[in-house]
């Protein structure tokens, strides 16, 4: 047996190697106890310029990106997509393509925000076994035929305050808004989210307020963009308590929240 075990040959250097390179590449590859996330998390500006944040998440935080509707941002490592949100855009995309007649009923008038049809999430995010309180939404809706400018309505202290009064809070709905915030900042637009000389720019009006009612309290952050004749609206919220919580991410979302030509 002595003799036996002296004639087994020494591990082959390379082959030592190539298991360790290839382990090594699963673990990256398969963000291994987070490795992959925390290597990443020392190049942000890489790490945006190739989206590698869509599979990693990175710093605590994962991107959606929607190259059909135009529209990225990034949004909390630990929420899940709405189920209901996929299912209810997979059936209207079947019934879009659909072969059957249309049903002769009559419809409810969807409700407007600047003038604009509310349409229904293209996106939305929250925690597992969330009760909906907490959530980041995006809502893409068509303008109207002649075109449409978001500022027409002044700056963006004075959207914020007519949205409030007009439409989220409105007299007699039972809600109460207090607005905390509300701002402007230009971005750079160009195809599928390009960043490169020569793109587009458009303004990104942020809102920071509190809606509260006899049996919730909310905070939110809204984002509205308009660009290629569509108006862009993203919405995050989480109940005022855990606001403190969630305050440094809600503001990253925010600013990461960015529109460029579709390519649906």
């Amino acid at each position: 047996m002595f003799a036996d075990s002296q004639a087994i040959a020494p591990p082959s250097p390379r082959r030592v190697f190539l298991g360790v390179l290839a382990t090594s590449g699963l673990a990256l590859g398969g963000n291994f106890l987070g490795v992959t996330g925390a290597l990443l998390g020392d190049y942000p500006d890489l790490v945006s310029d190739l989206r590698l944040d869509i599979i990693y998440p990175i710093n605590g935080l994962k991107r959606c990106y929607n190259p059909e509707k135009g529209y990225e941002f990034v949004y909390p490592s630990v929420y899940l997509g709405d189920a209901t949100v996929a299912t209810r855009n997979a059936n209207a995309l079947a019934t879009a393509t659909s072969l059957d007649p249309p049903s002769m009923r009559g419809t409810q008038s969807p409700p407007k925000i600047f003038g604009q049809v509310v349409q229904e999430p293209n996106s939305a995010f929250g925690p597992m076994g969330g009760t909906g309180e907490e959530n980041v939404s995006v809502i893409v809706s068509k303008s109207p035929p002649g075109g449409f400018r978001l500022d027409r309505f002044g700056d963006a202290e004075s959207q914020a305050t007519w949205l409030l009064a007009n439409v989220l809070a409105r007299p007699g709905s039972g809600k109460t808004a207090q607005l905390i915030d509300a701002y402007t900042r230009t971005g750079s637009t160009g195809s599928t989210g390009s960043t490169a000389s020569g793109s587009g720019s458009t303004k990104y009006y942020t809102f920071e307020y509190t809606i509260q009612t006899e049996t919730w309290y909310r905070h939110n952050v809204a984002v509205f963009a308009e660009f290629g004749g569509k108006l862009f609206t993203l919405v995050a919220q989480v109940p005022e308590t855990q606001w403190k919580e969630r305050e440094a991410d809600f503001r990253n979302i925010a600013e990461s929240f960015k529109v460029f030509m579709p390519t649906g």
